[in-house]
């Protein structure tokens, strides 16, 4: 990924990106296991604390394998299209098992129920990286709306406007990441702003129309948006 060096107040950073508590670690974001190696260079990192930088990891790693079960109708290892899921589902016989008991089967087809809070919370908690990295605001308090759909069942309107870049009431934070993007084009910005951290496996748009929005795509399979109003 394209390098930028942050030039906002970086008072912002003295905090836990995902809680508002003092920091001591950093957490990569997006979380690597959302990604295939070799991983993209220069993955953004954001300040974390102890606690929330190892607390969210087997949430992230439940949906990372969900996500990749329900593309591939199993949750065999060797039926997943990502190596990488394949190994942790073989490894962790409890988490496969777990996606597993989930699964209805009917004439109809295969059906994975997820565990919602979880889903949700990893999704913003992802959110919430990208928001301070991208846009250098804070928002450690609880979003507003958080709304997760397969792209697949998404309308052609909606998946329209889901996908189509928004015209911005206001610029980003001067020095900010986002900012330095309006002006620089760069290899992992599409046309219509989104940032592609590895292709086909995860992209995301962060933006500050009418509050706090980061929209995130998953394997090209599960859309997210996590909104905090202003």
């Amino acid at each position: 990924m394209q390098q930028l060096t942050c030039y906002g107040d970086g008072r912002t950073l003295f905090s836990c990106a995902f809680c508002g508590g003092e920091t001591g670690t950093r957490d990569h974001c997006p979380s690597r296991v959302f990604l295939d190696d070799p991983l993209p260079t220069n993955l953004p990192v954001v300040p974390a604390c102890a606690k929330c930088n190892s607390g969210f990891s087997v949430h992230e790693e439940y949906l990372a394998c969900l996500v990749s079960c329900v593309i591939a109708g199993s949750t065999a290892p060797e039926a997943m299209l990502r190596a990488k899921i394949g190994r942790i589902l073989k490894e962790k016989p409890l988490l496969r098992a777990r996606i597993e008991s989930a699964k209805t089967v009917s004439p109809a087809g295969t059906v994975f129920h997820p565990e919602h809070e979880r889903v949700l919370a990893v999704i913003t908690k992802l959110a919430q990286g990208h928001a301070l990295y991208e846009l250098h605001e804070s928002c450690a308090e609880k979003p507003d709306q958080v709304t997760c759909v397969p792209l697949a069942l998404m309308s052609e309107a909606q998946r329209t406007a889901f996908e189509g870049p928004e015209s911005a009431n206001c610029w980003p934070e001067v020095g900010s990441r986002a900012m330095q993007r309006m002006l620089i084009a760069g290899n992992d910005v599409t046309p219509s702003g989104w940032i592609v951290a590895q292709t086909a496996r995860y992209r995301y748009h962060a933006s500050q129309v009418g509050g706090i929005e980061v929209r995130i795509v998953i394997h090209e399979y599960l859309a997210c948006q996590v909104q905090w109003e202003q």
